[in-house]
């Protein structure tokens, strides 16, 4: 028992919560800055209405599997996602981590190259691995790098593949240098927008959008992304592209075939959380007014950041342990910011990863800032001179 009361400490338990700017966690009043809710939606009264009513229709889940039958519900989602990615077609899977194993394991086999950011997200690692293809990473962000990768080898089928926003960092790719790079060394380009979509560029577009890419541009483009972040909250994920790459995923990619898909109360929710942000454009307005005030306020405070083109933003504290001690502290003060340890970061680059969102109130951030002040002085955290 003691063994496992050790362990929480590194599972928090919701008890109450619909993941808005406060939730009851271990018993404790908590202000949320750790949650991929960037838009507030899955507390959304139209989105759970939606959810509702799709659960009573359909029941808990599709109990077969995605190739065999669908729902207007799940075709509704496939064309508003495509709307909004502004591409022809969407193929829908049970996460964005299935969705980058099905395309990568699709589309590449053993004689083909991957090029891979070398901080990509997992499930594009893990995707590199499954597809059995020669892997090439490139140093992170680093278009001299990928350059220099694409000229060591002359596979005939090449793909590149990098996050559109680094979930670390909040750091956004080079997108349109790794397109005039592809074009040039005629290769397929990928792009995870799992933190990018509903959340930067105008109105959320995302990464394209963010870095003012042309239609020209973004022709060709694969999207990867999910719907667990500003679209709702919840699992799902999705392969977004041309007709022709959806058709051949549908017949061909495992991840897609043998396993359940999303269930309808989630695409219905989905569905309905594309809608509000489409048409209430004040909870992106209201997002990034509490990133300025958060980011603002941690700055004022001398603590060691890192500010991308997302919310994300990353509290450098460098220690593993000091790290942890931090995130508990917090959490011991109603604040809610996970740490980032190795192996999910390299060793001695431990920090906390705060995710400002829309739910949250200034009177939140102002508290949350005052919980980091006092409880980073108490540790001792490093802080600018």
């Amino acid at each position: 028992m003691e063994k496992h009361d050790e362990s929480r400490r590194y599972m928090p338990s919701l008890q109450t919560s619909a993941q808005g700017g406060r939730v009851v966690m271990d018993g404790v009043d908590t202000i949320m800055l750790g949650s991929n809710n960037y838009l507030g939606l899955s507390s959304h009264p139209t989105v759970i209405a939606r959810g509702l009513e799709a659960l009573s229709a359909y029941g808990a889940g599709m109990a077969i599997n995605p190739p065999f039958v669908t729902t207007p519900v799940h075709e509704q989602l496939s064309q508003e996602l495509a709307k909004f990615m502004g591409v022809e077609a969407v193929l829908l899977f049970a996460s964005c981590t299935a969705a980058n194993h099905g395309l990568l394991s699709t589309l590449m086999t053993a004689d083909d190259a991957i090029f891979s950011d070398a901080m990509n997200h997992a499930s594009i690692i893990d995707g590199c691995r499954l597809s059995r293809a020669r892997t090439f990473v490139y140093k992170s962000r680093d278009i001299a790098s990928l350059e220099e990768k694409l000229a060591s080898n002359t596979h005939p089928h090449r793909l590149i593949i990098t996050d559109g926003v680094f979930s670390m960092e909040g750091s956004l790719a080079p997108l349109k240098e790794i397109i005039a790079l592809a074009k040039r060394n005629n290769a397929m380009v990928a792009v995870d927008e799992s933190h990018a979509a509903g959340v930067v560029g105008p109105h959320g577009r995302g990464t394209a959008a963010a870095l003012g890419l042309s239609a020209e541009e973004r022709q060709g483009l694969i999207y990867t992304g999910t719907l667990s972040k500003a679209f709702g909250g919840a699992g799902g994920g999705y392969i977004a592209g041309s007709y022709e790459l959806v058709d051949e995923l549908r017949k061909r990619a495992r991840a897609f075939i043998f396993t359940t898909g999303i269930s309808p109360a989630v695409a219905a929710s989905a569905v309905a959380a594309l809608a509000v942000h489409n048409s209430e454009p004040e909870h992106y307005e209201r997002l990034w007014a509490n990133t300025e005030r958060f980011r603002s306020g941690l700055a004022a405070l001398k603590f060691m950041t890192e500010s991308g083109e997302s919310p994300i933003t990353p509290i450098l504290i460098g220690d593993n342990d000091l790290a942890v001690e931090f995130a508990r502290g917090l959490r011991a003060a109603g604040v809610f910011i996970p740490a980032m340890v190795f192996p999910i970061v390299a060793e001695g680059d431990a920090r906390l990863r705060a995710q400002p969102s829309a739910a949250l109130n200034d009177r939140d951030i102002d508290e949350a800032l005052s919980a980091l002040d006092k409880v980073g002085t108490s540790l001792g955290v490093r802080r600018w001179q």
